[in-house]
């Protein structure tokens, strides 16, 4: 299992891959390896650090609360299309599955997946051999209307 960045890419579609470490520095990583993808990919800046925002989240949450995949890497994923972005992180899986929560204002965590719905079109979970990708959709609208993407 490589750590570098691979394209994964079908037919009119820009994908990309890649590993980080399932440890919290691996969301500074993944924003890094993610807005470099983006911007070669000519991803508008707002819906770019949207997605990059999302996937920091989740990021966040696989090291937090997830187990690793084998290596003790977590997977990110992203695809351009002609009219989105989808993130994906997938993690080894762990006892609950990720769902919104509330937080008192003053709560120090507890917000993530609060901030995932907020930015992102939809969002869910899927878990299959005990690996688990959570995955978000960002559509971005310009000022006069059209797909930013």
């Amino acid at each position: 299992m490589g750590r570098g960045v691979n394209v994964t890419a079908g037919v009119g579609e820009r994908a990309r891959h890649t590993f980080v470490p399932h440890h919290a520095r691996g969301a500074s990583l993944a924003r890094t390896r993610l807005l470099s993808g983006l911007r070669a990919a000519g991803v508008d800046a707002e819906l770019a650090s949207d997605a990059v925002t999302v996937v920091s989240e989740l990021v966040g949450n696989a090291a937090r609360h997830a187990r690793a995949l084998r290596d003790t890497l977590i997977e990110v994923s992203w695809s351009v299309l002609p009219d989105r972005v989808q993130v994906a992180v997938i993690d080894g899986g762990s006892a609950e599955t990720p769902a919104l929560r509330s937080a008192d204002w003053d709560a120090v965590d507890g917000r993530g997946l609060q901030i995932v719905a907020a930015l992102a079109s939809r969002w869910g979970v899927q878990t299959e051999d005990g690996r688990r990708r959570v995955w978000a959709e960002l559509v971005a609208v310009s000022s006069d209307g059209r797909l930013a993407v």
